[in-house]
């Protein structure tokens, strides 16, 4: 009986340990001090991008998408076994906290490499274009704004509602393989074209990509807020 108790006490200590120790990468700010919330987020970034399976985190980088309708009134684009690299060297340019609003604002620059395969048939930019292959995309520089909604409720912190914006910073880059099955002679011209606009075709049909990709990223921030007690995240 007694070896029972050692046993369990050591195993409530191993995992209380283990609790703080997987939460130590947070460091607790006041809800009105945006410089030590951002300074604390981009910290952590890099270590919750690796994934915290204990509290549902999944990896962030790399990350998986089997399939994104990415289509517009003038083009079918469907994109499927996307994989996206680069999310842990983030930066964060501006965290704050509203507490009397119950608001959460994040402002990020990312670059992140995206491949995977394309469906392709309509009107892109100016061009007419159709193509079945692989897909690859350097996003350079992507400011991106997320307005969270925040409810505290029994010491933890769910997220009501989101909403974002992008804007892009840096040169994009994007390349379809294998246009018009391979003819060179039409594809040649609108390779040149897409080379010299890889933002003009992520404003135009990346959207439903970038959202994709965020609402991967928050509910992943959900699972942990779930997880950790509001008072191991936050002073106030």
């Amino acid at each position: 009986m007694c070896n029972k108790s050692i046993i369990v006490t050591t195993l409530l200590v191993v995992f209380c340990t283990s609790v703080i120790e997987s939460v130590s990468f947070i460091k607790k700010c006041k809800s009105d001090d945006s410089k030590c919330i951002k300074e604390s987020a981009q910290a952590a970034i890099p270590t919750f991008a690796s994934g915290l399976p204990e509290y549902g985190v999944k990896s962030l980088d790399p990350f998986t998408f089997e399939k994104i309708d990415a289509s517009t009134s003038s083009l079918e684009l469907i994109l499927t076994d996307i994989t996206v690299k680069g999310l842990k060297n983030c930066i964060a340019k501006k965290i704050k906290r509203d507490k009397t609003k119950s608001k959460l604002f994040i402002k990020l620059l990312c670059s992140a490499d995206l491949d995977g395969q394309y469906k392709m048939k309509g009107h892109l930019l100016f061009l007419s274009l159709e193509g079945n292959d692989a897909v690859h995309v350097k996003l350079r520089q992507a400011e991106i704004n997320v307005e969270v909604d925040l409810e505290a409720q029994d010491n933890k912190w769910n997220i009501k509602h989101w909403q974002h914006s992008f804007n892009l910073k840096g040169k994009s880059e994007v390349i379809f393989e294998n246009l018009f099955s391979g003819n060179k002679d039409l594809a040649g011209a609108a390779q040149e074209v897409i080379a010299q606009s890889g933002n003009d075709i992520i404003y135009e049909v990346g959207p439903p990509v970038i959202k994709a990709v965020i609402d991967q990223v928050v509910k992943t921030i959900s699972n942990f807020f779930h997880a950790v007690p509001a008072d191991e995240l936050s002073i106030d």
